[in-house]
């Protein structure tokens, strides 16, 4: 593959101090270095290769780094100072290793193989872009574009949720776009007067994306929606059964059909819970309540990640209630600046957790080792 540089491997075996569990820490340059949301699929090259963003000589790009090796290619050439800082949405087309991002209020594509890159599509004038993940069959990428409000509201949503509030009771004008990645086609699918965010794709259906109302949650109306984007319809997804309950952290598992959440309740207690998408087949488990923020991830309900608090804990579905937490390492992380959250995901095989941690005043990326039997880790203190 190309590269505008190769930087040798920073990798490093640590040993956690609470599980004793081997982590890798992948990068260690004194720059921050995150790997994306932990919806979007950052792997490549049947999983060998994970993309990353990175900043480094006082630029942003995007990066790969092969795991075995630990060597880091980068594959974009922004310049140092620009005016415009990329933002990666890292979710690498499933059918082609390609990956979108948007510069200067525009969306990309990115070939990682020819480092070739595409204007797809430009927002009207009066809206901003954001987002980038591309559906099941790779033909289309989705993104939403809202109404500039930066001339009405200060927000830094980055630091910690700085005007999220305030955008939120704006209402701005929000839509769906739907882009072709071959020919940058593009059609609007679905508009609201309304804080729309995390739209994310079904990962084998190719007509399903979730998307939510976005904003506080003890303020939204619904947070988490179905739109099936052949025939236009939209479909409320876990409605609230009581008055005060939180949803959200929606993410689909891994066989695209069911989608995950967590519930904080208004009582203090918390649930993970996971729903078919036509709102068939659901289950709900309590679990301990959960600080936050946090984010939590799993492949299907047997096994769930949490990042809350100082430590990637795990979660075990016994068939009526989870186990107590398991601590499988400790992140020791800071929680404010969001794309530095550790955002855990399990890898496609279930073996290791993908995270980032600024415990050492950078961010970095780490993978852990999950043992084969997770009874032996630790419980949470």
């Amino acid at each position: 593959m190309k590269a505008f540089e190769v930087y040798p491997s920073e990798k490093k075996l640590i040993k956690d101090r609470v599980s004793g569990i081997n982590v890798y820490q992948l990068t260690s340059y004194l720059g921050h270095s995150h790997h994306a949301y932990f919806t979007n699929n950052g792997w490549w090259d049947q999983n060998r290769r994970l993309v990353f963003c990175s900043d480094r000589c006082n630029a942003t790009n995007l990066f790969s780094i092969e795991i075995e090796s630990g060597e880091i290619s980068r594959l974009t050439d922004f310049p140092a100072n620009a005016k415009h800082t990329p933002r990666f949405s890292n979710d690498v087309n499933p059918t082609r290793p390609e990956i979108y991002y948007t510069l200067d209020n525009k969306l990309y594509a990115l070939e990682l193989e020819t480092l070739k890159h595409r204007l797809l599509y430009t927002p009207p004038v009066g809206y901003n872009v954001h987002g980038g993940l591309v559906g099941a069959d790779g033909k289309y990428v989705y993104s939403v574009i809202q109404e500039d409000l930066s001339d009405k509201i200060y927000a830094n949503l980055s630091a910690s949720y700085i005007g999220m509030s305030e955008v939120f009771k704006a209402k701005p004008d929000s839509r769906i776009i739907k882009t072709d990645t071959e020919t940058g086609s593009n059609e609007e699918i679905h508009q609201e007067y309304c804080w729309l965010g995390h739209v994310n794709p079904s990962p084998t259906k190719s007509n399903l994306i979730t998307f939510c109302h976005e904003g506080p949650w003890h303020m939204v109306d619904h947070r988490i929606w179905l739109l099936d984007v052949e025939k236009g319809e939209i479909t409320k997804i876990r409605p609230r059964k009581v008055e005060g309950e939180q949803i959200g952290h929606e993410y689909w598992f891994s066989n695209g059909e069911q989608i995950g959440y967590q519930v904080h309740q208004p009582e203090g207690g918390s649930l993970f819970g996971y729903v078919r998408y036509d709102n068939t087949g659901e289950v709900e488990a309590p679990c301990v309540p959960l600080p936050s923020p946090d984010h939590i991830h799993s492949n299907d309900f047997s096994l769930i990640v949490s990042d809350s608090g100082k430590s990637i804990k795990l979660y075990h579905y016994n068939g009526e209630g989870f186990d107590p937490a398991r601590v499988l390492c400790m992140h020791d992380g800071s929680f404010f600046y969001g794309s530095h959250h550790p955002h855990p995901r399990f890898t496609a095989d279930g073996k290791q957790i993908l995270f980032n941690s600024n415990v050492s005043g950078y961010c970095n990326i780490y993978l852990a080792d999950l043992p084969d039997d997770v009874t032996t880790l630790p419980f949470l203190e």
